[in-house]
């Protein structure tokens, strides 16, 4: 049973050392990390049931994967155009737009749970 443990264990070990380089190398990564802490103890603090945890954990990680595909997307456009080109800027410019919409999603439903 430990084998096949360490095994299944075994391969996350990329998307975990992925997590890692991206709380401790990337400052959006880290600052929407530090929102999701304080939105946690904040639902601690209105005591939420059980189906608006789901909600709220779902718009976290929901966030949190958006910021990590723009700063995969970052990381990419840099390599391809290291000097300025404006491609590169609108690619990038996209890139974080979905980023804002995805936590204005997250900001609604937040709200919506706090008001309901």
């Amino acid at each position: 049973m430990k084998l096949f443990l360490e095994k299944w264990i075994n391969k996350f070990h990329y998307a975990f050392s992925g997590l890692k380089y991206g709380l401790f190398h990337d400052k959006s990564i880290r600052v929407q990390f530090i929102i999701a802490i304080i939105v946690c103890f904040i639902g601690a603090f209105l005591d939420l049931n059980i189906g608006e945890w789901i909600m709220v954990f779902s718009m976290i990680l929901l966030v949190l994967a958006a910021e990590i595909f723009n700063s995969c997307i970052e990381l990419i456009v840099d390599e391809l155009f290291p000097t300025y080109h404006e491609r590169a800027k609108i690619i990038k410019d996209l890139s974080a737009a979905a980023v804002l919409i995805i936590s204005i999603l997250a900001a609604m439903v937040g709200v919506y749970i706090v008001i309901v």
